[in-house]
């Protein structure tokens, strides 16, 4: 089905439509038993409070008390609570108190509640589009801030490798956030004059209720969205589950599990695809160093782009920016030309290459999906030369994942080289059996447990027309700790490149001939 375009989705996707709520100012008494629904209270039927209190130590008169279990000691936090004049406690066990209690599942969860009520709900003052997905997340958000940017619209923007306040730049040293670090997030965002937000978002945070506190106007689903979930409702539904009324999703077609769920949902849609036909078609016309040549289709319009980010799953994700881009009602040309301005995104098929050399290729992966949508791209790149894959595998992956990940590179790359991170060395002999596990010929496959021994031996050994793909290795705890690790790989293999071509000119200079000057032969 094809959708059109009318002015009935400027609501929700021109941010001057965007409906302004009020902040609410310190002093302003907030009820407890308003923000949080299904909460149930002890010693009264509410808790009015002004604010929440850092500490019970520190409380002042009016505010909300919290009790985390196995932080904070009971006994030293009622005592604190009852004799600085505290509202009520929020606890998630009833205590020995006669101050009004109010009991919650999480704590956390209600916390980010509170929050977003305190600042008046900064997710609806903003348009706020949430990404989820197994594979490209972290790719669309950037295409997506880097169209929007290019329109004159100050986005906002956070995702596994850094964010943007709409100002300034950043890689946090802290975990990606979520819920009351999210909403705050989100406050200083619209604080500094964005119009959106772009949050990539976890499958796992997701379904735990860590995006509750906020709405998505706009949802893109990428790479592959399964509908179920061995632990209750799928990230996906979760995600739908926390739509405005008259939100779209962006869908992919290629994925027939997720658009089943999307349709189930009833939520309004506009489709993207590379494989099937859908409101936003790409086509690969060409790829060949580096560079894809894409046919971008919407209703009668095809436009021509030519991008850095190859393969089919590269595809997907320009299709869907550039969905999001007819949302907001801009020309088929001028999204595409602004799509092919982003060059490279760390650790996400990037290409380290030199005259007379291999091409080496960064791929952090993370997951078998996205493992093999990087084998698959590069094999069918690699041109008359061949395909080398240098893999770092985690220990703490499970032996399944581990076996997938040696089904792949059996299938995909020619040679084919496991080695580890640097945490998962003492374990690496163990981890590397279980990834033997899922190949068939396992002497065809080589183990070096140091990596940076692994990728020095390959870039040794390939020819100048051959393809070194380096995957894995790349998984940090934060955007921080991952844009580092990304860099240091990135910076070692060069580093090696210019070795070899030091050590390739010396010798180049040690075979040329003397040549002997005229006065030498009197």
């Amino acid at each position: 089905m094809r959708h059109v375009i009318d002015r009935s989705l400027s609501s929700v996707f021109d941010p001057v439509f965007k409906r302004e709520s009020e902040t609410h100012a310190d002093g302003d008494v907030h009820s407890l038993r308003r923000i949080v629904t299904t909460a149930r209270f002890f010693a009264d039927s509410d808790i009015e409070f002004t604010s929440v209190a850092e500490s019970a130590a520190t409380a002042r008169s009016g505010e909300l008390v919290v009790y985390r279990i196995g932080e904070d000691c009971p006994s030293r936090l009622v005592a604190d609570a009852m004799a600085r004049g505290a509202a009520g406690i929020l606890s998630e066990q009833v205590l020995p108190c006669p101050l009004p209690q109010c009991i919650v599942g999480d704590v956390n969860l209600a916390l980010a509640d509170i929050t977003a009520n305190q600042l008046g709900h900064p997710d609806r003052k903003l348009l706020t589009i949430g990404v989820v997905g197994s594979a490209g997340k972290t790719t669309t958000s950037l295409l997506l801030a880097n169209l929007f940017r290019g329109n004159g619209i100050r986005t906002a923007y956070q995702t596994d490798l850094g964010d943007s306040d709409g100002i300034v730049q950043s890689t946090s040293t802290e975990e990606v956030p979520t819920g009351t670090a999210l909403v705050q997030w989100i406050g200083e965002a619209h604080d500094s004059g964005c119009s959106a937000a772009i949050i990539e978002c976890s499958d796992n945070a997701l379904r735990h209720g860590a995006y509750d506190s906020i709405r998505f106007d706009l949802l893109i689903v990428t790479g592959s969205a399964s509908g179920r979930s061995d632990y209750g409702e799928s990230g996906l539904q979760c995600a739908l589950d926390r739509m405005v009324s008259g939100g779209v999703v962006i869908a992919p077609t290629d994925d027939p599990s997720a658009m089943r769920v999307i349709g189930d949902s009833g939520v309004r849609k506009m489709t993207y695809g590379v494989r099937s036909s859908a409101d936003v078609t790409a086509t690969i016309v060409e790829q060949a160093s580096g560079m894809t040549t894409l046919l971008m289709t919407h209703e009668n319009t095809t436009a021509v782009m030519e991008s850095s980010l190859c393969g089919p799953a590269m595809a997907a994700n320009l299709a869907a920016a550039t969905a999001v881009g007819r949302l907001i009602d801009k020309p088929l040309h001028e999204i595409v030309e602004r799509l092919g301005q982003l060059r490279t995104v760390p650790g996400c098929g990037q290409h380290l290459a030199r005259l007379g050399q291999a091409t080496v290729i960064v791929d952090r992966a993370g997951t078998p999906e996205r493992a093999g949508a990087a084998l698959r791209t590069h094999r069918s790149m690699k041109g008359a030369g061949q395909l080398w894959c240098i893999l770092a595998i985690d220990a703490g992956d499970s032996p399944q994942r581990l076996a997938d990940y040696g089904n792949l590179i059996e299938r995909f790359a020619d040679t084919a080289i496991i080695t580890s991170t640097p945490d998962s060395k003492p374990k690496f002999l163990s981890a590397a059996h279980a990834v033997l596990d899922g190949v068939k010929h396992c002497a065809a496959v080589r183990l070096v447990a140091d990596g940076q021994r692994a990728i020095q031996w390959a870039m040794s050994e390939a020819g100048p027309r051959d393809t070194l793909l380096v995957m894995g290795g790349c998984s940090g705890n934060s955007p921080h700790s991952r844009r580092a690790e990304i860099e240091r790989l990135t910076q070692f293999i060069l580093s090696e490149q210019q070795a070899i071509e030091d050590a390739s000119r010396t010798a180049r200079s040690d075979d040329v001939p003397t040549i002997l000057k005229i006065a030498d032969l009197s």
